[in-house]
């Protein structure tokens, strides 16, 4: 039975589906079947990152309504790892109900050990809390983190989600340093939760293409991913 992880911010250009991407290679890598679900209405869609937006036929709102199936909708990667796209037509995904994500994602638990959603918030109305496994919010460290990663945090815990996880992209080591951002362990006082990965800001994925992403090249950035992927995986 697969395990269904639900990544989401309530930041614009936090790195999000970057992280989701890296996360969903890490574990293709180490040998888990991968199912990266694009539920996102960001700017730019894994499809775009992953250089296969051509590539798409049929999208994930075309196995919600039945057109397809999951197996002919998803895009294989590469080895062990698949994608479901968001559609390319503009507002074709505005109207997502819980029994359609729900019909969705149980689909796919028998074909894939992990399942990573990319949503853009964890309070998405759409989410049906039951099927999920994991949420994962990702976020910087500015002032605003703790109103919204505590937001998060409550919603998991009313649906009894236990497992949830604190990514900071982006971190300003710099100017946490000097108090004008917060350090993560004021983050941690003030969620009372521990953050499970920093994930310093650096520009090399500022403009980060196919190549970045597929890259397994050690440095921190990909060892701070496949630290979290070992952890994902543990819990399979």
């Amino acid at each position: 039975m697969g395990k269904i992880v639900l990544v989401g911010s309530q930041k614009r250009d936090i790195g999000k589906t970057v992280v989701c991407i890296k996360t969903g290679v890490s574990l293709s890598d180490a040998g888990s079947k991968v199912l990266l679900v694009d539920l996102s209405a960001g700017k730019k869609k894994i499809s775009e990152y992953l250089n296969v937006n051509e590539d798409i036929i049929y999208d994930i709102k075309d196995v919600m309504d039945s057109t397809c199936t999951l197996e002919q909708a998803a895009i294989e990667i590469k080895e062990n790892l698949w994608l479901l796209p968001y559609p390319r037509i503009v507002d074709k995904l505005n109207d997502v109900s819980i029994e359609e994500f729900k019909k969705l994602v149980e689909s796919a638990l028998g074909a894939y050990d992990v399942i990573i959603v990319d949503i853009d918030k964890i309070s998405m109305s759409f989410v049906d809390f039951e099927t999920v496994n994991a949420v994962v919010t990702v976020n910087n460290n500015d002032f605003s983190c703790i109103r919204e990663i505590n937001a998060d945090k409550q919603i998991a815990r009313k649906f009894g989600l236990k497992d949830i996880h604190i990514i900071l992209n982006k971190y300003n080591k710099k100017k946490a340093s000097r108090g004008i951002m917060l350090n993560s362990k004021d983050i941690k006082k003030m969620t009372e939760m521990d953050v499970t990965f920093i994930i310093e800001d650096i520009a090399a994925y500022g403009n980060a293409d196919c190549e970045f992403m597929l890259s397994s090249m050690e440095n921190s950035f990909n060892n701070t991913i496949k630290n979290f992927s070992s952890l994902i995986h543990s819990r399979l």
